[in-house]
């Protein structure tokens, strides 16, 4: 998640002195995508990527919610994550500036390239009922009212973007 911030810290540094509002918007939006997966991350105990194959038996719902977070922060087109980048892309290519784009463009594949890979180690890798998946019994269920407002919130936001003014 670290790389995570440093990738979309160039996003916004890339669009501050050609669009402001749009820079805002885009820290934003990161921020309420991100806040829910350390939220769940925390709650779920997990310090590394091997931990995420085991968060079937925690919370199948948690290591759905997760996945889609993780591809809604990495840009992909149906998820929230996907409509900044869309707008920084188009505010750049508008302003004669089609090589940045372009470079922008390619890291963000090499960036979805990791969200992948960890999105596959959640969902597909380790089946829910394999029994190495059976050690979480110790986890303790917490009530996790925060991050169930958040989730959605997160997730499909992207429809309220085309009401901000830039």
């Amino acid at each position: 998640m670290a790389y995570s911030s440093i990738n979309n810290l160039g996003w916004t540094t890339m669009i501050m002195t050609l669009s402001p509002n749009l820079a805002i918007m885009n820290i934003f939006t990161y921020i309420i995508m991100t806040t829910p997966i350390f939220l769940m991350m925390t709650n779920m105990s997990t310090k590394t990527l091997q931990n995420l194959t085991t968060t079937w038996t925690t919370s199948a719902t948690m290591t759905l919610s997760t996945a889609f977070l993780m591809l809604s922060t990495s840009g992909l087109p149906p998820f929230t994550g996907f409509m900044p980048k869309m707008l920084i892309l188009n505010e750049l290519i508008s302003q004669k500036l089609t090589t940045l784009a372009a470079l922008a463009i390619m890291t963000s594949l090499i960036s979805l390239l990791f969200y992948l890979r960890i999105t596959y180690l959640i969902m597909m890798l380790t089946l829910p009922t394999t029994t190495t998946a059976s050690t979480k019994w110790r986890t303790q269920n917490q009530k996790l009212q925060l991050t169930t407002m958040m989730i959605p919130t997160a997730l499909f936001t992207t429809h309220l973007i085309p009401a901000i003014p830039f």
